[in-house]
C-alpha cells in the first residue's frame, strides 16, 4: 500500500530531537500485474496483437489500436515508425539506472556523437579545433500578465550541421583542403554556429547560463570567388536567423532566393518561411498555464502562404517533404480542425500513411495539449477536479468515483466540439472517459453503427445493470478469436457474466479460452482472465489456484524494503530473516482484496493450509491471518497459524493472543493484518524500513495510488453470503482498531498499568516508542488523521512518563532515550 507522507506535529518533533525528518523520498509504484499505461509487447501490439485494451493507455497507443479495430493494419514501415510510450515508473527506473551507470564509471559514460560532433570531426581535418558548440538558445518568455520566465529552444538543429558537413567536403574538393578560400569559408561557418547558443540578458534568470560570445561573418571581398561570395551571403543570413534578427534574416534569405545563380536559392526560399514561423512563436505572449505555445496568427498565416506557394516547385537543396512537413506544422495552428481531420484520415487508414511517424506525433501532441489538463482519463490527477469537489483545504484523501463524476461529465461535455472533428477523436475521448455521458454515447454509437471500435468501448463501460448488457455479451460472443478486439471484448463478456450471477458459465468459457489467451502472448491479459477465473471459482481451492499471478514489474515500496534489508545484511553484524524473493507469482490487487475484505478468519486459515497456494504465499497468508487472530483475540485460529510462522516468530510469539504476541508484532514491523498487493512486506518482516512502510496505517484498506485503471469490484462467488458477511464484519472490526501505534500502544499502556512488575514491560514500552517513530506518517488534512495523531501523541507521552518514573535504570529506558518525551513543567 502506498503511504502518504507528512510531518508529525511539533510535539513529536520535540520528542525525537536527534532524528532527521524525512520530508520526501524515492518514488514508489505499485507492483505491476497488468500494464495499464502501455501495451505488454509494443512490437506485437504494432502488428495487431492488442491484448486487453485499457482506457488508461495513452492516446498514441490507442490510435494504433483504432486502425486495427476498424479492419485495417499498419504496414511494416508504419510499425517501425510507431514509438511506444513508457510508464512513469519505467522512465524513473531508466533514469535511475543511467545515473547509477554514470556514477559507477563516469569516465566511460558519454552520449553517442550527434550531427554537431560530426561537423566538428569533419572541420578538424582542415582547421584547428574550436570550443564546444552550444546548441540551445535561451530567452525571456514574456507572459500576458507582464512577468517573464526563461525559455529555451534548440536553435541550431541537426540538418544545419549535416548541410555544413556536406558543403565543407564539397568546397574542399572545389578549392582544395589547404586553400585560402576554404579557410575563409570555415571561419565564416564558425561565426554562424557561434550564434547557436545565447547569452542571458542581464535582467533575466537564471544567471548561471554559459557565457557565449557570438560573432558575425565578414562580408566577402568583391575579388573573392563567386561561390565564396554566395556562400558568405547565406552564412550572413543564417547568422541573422540564429541570432534572432529575424526581419533582417528574412530579407537576406529573400534576396538569395531571387538570385538565380546561387546554389542556396531553394533553401533560402524555404528559410523565408521558417523565419516567419520562428518569429510567430517568439513574438507572442504566453499565459502561465498555456498548454501549447502561443503564436502571432498574422505571421503564421504569412508563413503558410509562403509554404503553399512552394508546393509543386522544384527547389534545389530542399525536398518537397520538408516543405510539406513545415506546412503541416503551421496548419495545425492556423487550421487545426482541417488538419486534425487530415491526420485522422491518414492515421485511421486503411490506406498506408507515408508520414505515419510525424502524423502520429502531431496528432498525439495536439490532443494531449487540449485534453491532458482535463478530467478525461480514469487516472486523471486530482488537480483536475479542483473546481468540482468541495472539501477542506488540506484534505488530501483520494477522491471517490462519486466525487469525480461531475468533473468527468463536465470534461466530456466541454470537448464535444473536438470530439466531432473526426470518428477516431470521438472514439479516443469516449473510450478513455469514465463519465456516465461517455458510457451512454459509446452504447448509442455501437447500437447505431454496430462497429467493432464502439463495441469495445461500450462493453468495457457496461455493467450488469445496463439493459444493453445481454446484447453486448451476445455480440462479444460472436467476435472471432482472430479479431484484434477478441481479447478485450471476451474479457468484458466474462466480467459481465460474473456480475450477472452466471459464474459457472463464465468459468467454463474462461477455461476453454485460456489456451488461446495464453497463445496470444499478453501477460497482462492472462493475469486479467486469471483474476476473473478466481472470482468465478466454485470452491476455495479453485479460487486459490487462480489467486497467484505472474508479477511483471517489481516497483513497490515492499520490494524496496526487501532490497534494503538484503543490502544491509552485507554487514555481517546486521542479521535479519529476509531472503531474496525468487518467486515469479504474487497476489495482485484484486486477489489481495478478496483475502483482506471478504474472507473470514476461518477461510483464511484454510487458505494458509491449502496446497493450492505455493508454500511461500501460504506462509504470507498464515502470517497475516495470525496477526488478525491476535488483534481480534481469536485464540483457536492463532493456534492453527502459529506452526506456519517462520521459526523465529514462533519462538517470540508463543501460544495465545495476549501480551507476548502483541510484543512480537511490535518487534517485527513487517507484520500487518492484511496482504499487500504484489511483494509482501512480510518477506522482510523483522526489518525497519527507511520510509515508514512499517506496521500499518489506520486506513490501510484505502489505496492511495492515483495511477492506473481502478480494479472493478467483483465479489468472490465461492464464498457463501454468511462467510462474506462474517469476513466483512471482521474487517470492519480491524479497521476500527486504528493504526498499529494507536492500538498496540494503547494495549501496552493498559497492560503496563496492570502488570508493572512484568519484566517484558520495559521492552514493550521501548518498542511502542520505536513504532511511533518509524510507523505510519499521516496526512494532516482530514479530521480522522488529526484525531489519530492526538491519540498517538497521548500514548507516546504516557509511555515516556512510565519509562522515566518506573524504570529509570532499565536498559530499555536508556535505549529509548532518543525517543522519550521531555518532562512537562507540571510534573
Amino acid at each position: 500500500m502506498k503511504r502518504l507522507l507528512s510531518l508529525l506535529p511539533l510535539i513529536v518533533a520535540v520528542a525525537l530531537p536527534f532524528l532527521p525528518v524525512q520530508a520526501c523520498g524515492p518514488d514508489f509504484f505499485p507492483d505491476v500485474f497488468v500494464r495499464n499505461l502501455h501495451p505488454d509487447h509494443p512490437r506485437d501490439y504494432a502488428a495487431g496483437k492488442l491484448g486487453v485494451l485499457r482506457s488508461t493507455y495513452p492516446r498514441l497507443d490507442l490510435t494504433v489500436a483504432y486502425r486495427y479495430l476498424i479492419g485495417g493494419a499498419l504496414t511494416a514501415p508504419e510499425q517501425t515508425a510507431y514509438k511506444p510510450t513508457e510508464s512513469l515508473a519505467e522512465n524513473e527506473q531508466e533514469l535511475q539506472a543511467e545515473y547509477v551507470k554514470e556514477s559507477a564509471n563516469s569516465t566511460q559514460y558519454a552520449e553517442p556523437p550527434g550531427p554537431a560532433d560530426q561537423w566538428l570531426k569533419a572541420r578538424a581535418q582542415y582547421a584547428p579545433p574550436v570550443p564546444d558548440l552550444h546548441l540551445v538558445r535561451e530567452y525571456d518568455m514574456i507572459y500576458t500578465e507582464g512577468y517573464f520566465l526563461a525559455g529555451y529552444y534548440e536553435n541550431c538543429q541537426a540538418d544545419a550541421f549535416r548541410a555544413a558537413v556536406a558543403t565543407l567536403n564539397s568546397r574542399a574538393k572545389t578549392w582544395g583542403g589547404h586553400s585560402a578560400e576554404l579557410a575563409d569559408w570555415i571561419k565564416g561557418q564558425d561565426a554562424v554556429f557561434s550564434n547557436c547558443g545565447g547569452n542571458a540578458p542581464e535582467n533575466s534568470y537564471p544567471r548561471d547560463r554559459p557565457v557565449i560570445h557570438p560573432s558575425s561573418p565578414a562580408t566577402a571581398p568583391t575579388s573573392a570567388a563567386s561561390l565564396l561570395r554566395q556562400d558568405r551571403a547565406y552564412q550572413i543570413a543564417a547568422t541573422e536567423f540564429y541570432s534572432g534578427q529575424l526581419d533582417s534574416a528574412r530579407a537576406s534569405f529573400q534576396a538569395i532566393a531571387e538570385d538565380a545563380t546561387s546554389p542556396w536559392r531553394g533553401v533560402a526560399r524555404y528559410l523565408v518561411a521558417r523565419s516567419l514561423v520562428r518569429e510567430a512563436f517568439l513574438s507572442a505572449k504566453n499565459g502561465p498555464d498555456d498548454v501549447m505555445a502561443s503564436f502571432n496568427p498574422d505571421l503564421m498565416k504569412q508563413a503558410q502562404h509562403e509554404l503553399e506557394s512552394m508546393r509543386g516547385e522544384h527547389l534545389p537543396g530542399i525536398s518537397p517533404h520538408s516543405v510539406e512537413r513545415l506546412l503541416n506544422l503551421v496548419r495545425l495552428r492556423t487550421e487545426p480542425e482541417a488538419r486534425l481531420r487530415e491526420l485522422s484520415t491518414a492515421l485511421a487508414g486503411p490506406k498506408a500513411d507515408p508520414n505515419y511517424a510525424q502524423d502520429l506525433e502531431d496528432f498525439n501532441w495536439y490532443l494531449n495539449g487540449k485534453l491532458d489538463s482535463l478530467a478525461i482519463r480514469e487516472d486523471t490527477y486530482v488537480d483536475a477536479f479542483h473546481f468540482h469537489v468541495d472539501r477542506p483545504q488540506n484534505d488530501y484523501r483520494p477522491l471517490t468515483l462519486e466525487q469525480k463524476l461531475p468533473g468527468f461529465n463536465k470534461a466530456f461535455n466541454d470537448v464535444a466540439a473536438l470530439r466531432s472533428t473526426s470518428p477516431v477523436i470521438d472514439w479516443l475521448v469516449t473510450f478513455q472517459s469514465p463519465s456516465v455521458l461517455a458510457k451512454k454515447h459509446a452504447i448509442a454509437e455501437w447500437k447505431r453503427a454496430g462497429s467493432t471500435p464502439w463495441l469495445v468501448a461500450a462493453i468495457m463501460k457496461a455493467s450488469s445493470s445496463d439493459s444493453e448488457a445481454p446484447d453486448l455479451i451476445d455480440a462479444a460472443g460472436k467476435t472471432p478469436s482472430a479479431s484484434p478486439a477478441w481479447l478485450t471484448v471476451t474479457y468484458h463478456r466474462e466480467r459481465l457474466l460474473i456480475e450477472m450471477g452466471k459464474s459457472e458459465e463464465a468459468a467454463t468459457e474462461i477455461s476453454a479460452d485460456m489456451p488461446v489467451i495464453e497463445q496470444k502472448g499478453s501477460e497482462s491479459a492472462v493475469n486479467l482472465f486469471t483474476g476473473l477465473r478466481m472470482h468465478a471459482a466454485k470452491d476455495l481451492n479453485e479460487a486459490l489456484a487462480s489467486a497467484p499471478r505472474k508479477i511483471l514489474e517489481r516497483t513497490s515500496e515492499e520490494q524496496a524494503s526487501l532490497d534494503e534489508c538484503l543490502y544491509v545484511m552485507k554487514d555481517p553484524k546486521r542479521r535479519y530473516d529476509c531472503k531474496k524473493d525468487n518467486r515469479s507469482v504474487e497476489f495482485s490487487e484484486d486477489a489481495a482484496a478478496v483475502f483482506n475484505n471478504e474472507m473470514p478468519l476461518a477461510t483464511l486459515a484454510q487458505s494458509a493450509q491449502s496446497s493450492a497456494l505455493p508454500p511461500s504465499l501460504r506462509q504470507s497468508v498464515a502470517m497475516m491471518t495470525w496477526v488478525r487472530s491476535v488483534l481480534l483475540k481469536n485464540e483457536p485460529i492463532a493456534a492453527k497459524m502459529l506452526p506456519q510462522l517462520p521459526q523465529e516468530l514462533q519462538k517470540q510469539a508463543g501460544p495465545g493472543v495476549g501480551f507476548h504476541p502483541l510484543i512480537t508484532i511490535l518487534r517485527n514491523p513487517g507484520l500487518r493484518p492484511y496482504l499487500d498487493d504484489g511483494v509482501q512486506r512480510s518477506e522482510s518482516y523483522d526489518f525497519v524500513e527507511s520510509y515508514s512502510d512499517n506496521w500499518w496505517c489506520g486506513n490501510w484498506a484505502t489505496s492511495f495510488s492515483e495511477v492506473g485503471a481502478p480494479v472493478r469490484s467483483l465479489s468472490a462467488t465461492f464464498l457463501s453470503t454468511e462467510a462474506r458477511e462474517t469476513g466483512g464484519k471482521e474487517n470492519a472490526a480491524l479497521l476500527a482498531l486504528g493504526s498499529a501505534e494507536e492500538y498496540l500502544g494503547s494495549q501496552v499502556v493498559d497492560y503496563s498499568r496492570a502488570h508493572p512488575s512484568d519484566p517484558d514491560v520495559p521492552e514493550a514500552l521501548y518498542l511502542t516508542l520505536r513504532a511511533i517513530r518509524y510507523g505510519c506518517y499521516r496526512e494532516t488534512g482530514s479530521e480522522e488523521d488529526k484525531a489519530s495523531l492526538n491519540r498517538v501523541t497521548t500514548v507516546a507521552l504516557e509511555v515516556g512518563a512510565m519509562m522515566r518514573q518506573r524504570y529509570p535504570a532499565n536498559p530499555w529506558t536508556k535505549k529509548a532515550a532518543p525517543f522519550v518525551w521531555p518532562v512537562k513543567k507540571s510534573e
